[in-house]
């Protein structure tokens, strides 16, 4: 599954044994942006592969967009517990102590996981 990026939304690409998010986040309505990424990420770690890769390169997001974060890491924390193996890179630039914040938080929250902050150099195209 790919959802496209948009001028309030990031680009999202799901496969069996991946998951994709960069860009920014604030749509109008989380819930009506989120409900098919997560059902779509169920799909995909219910499949019968053991090691599923998270990279996450966002440039902004919302209050509401954090919920739903917490949401996502907690699934994925949930499906590491249930034996699935998971990784969970957390990019962010350099100059970008906001984003470096936010990743260091979602760390803390996550422990069957194994997670990665990842400096990067500049905006991805």
């Amino acid at each position: 599954m790919i959802y496209e990026a948009s001028q309030r939304t990031p680009l999202v690409e799901l496969t069996p044994t991946s998951c994709l998010i960069r860009g920014e986040c604030y749509p109008e309505n989380i819930s009506e942006w989120s409900e098919p990424v997560l059902k779509t990420l169920e799909e995909c770690l219910s499949n019968d592969n053991s090691e599923f890769k998270v990279d996450i390169e966002l440039y902004y997001f919302n209050s509401s967009s954090a919920k739903f974060l917490f949401d996502f890491f907690e699934f994925l924390e949930e499906s590491a517990e249930g034996g699935k193996a998971i990784t969970i890179n957390w990019r962010y630039r350099a100059e970008d102590d906001t984003m470096q914040e936010a990743g260091e938080d979602f760390e803390e929250d996550v422990s069957a996981c194994s997670y990665n902050m990842v400096q990067v150099e500049s905006l991805a195209e």
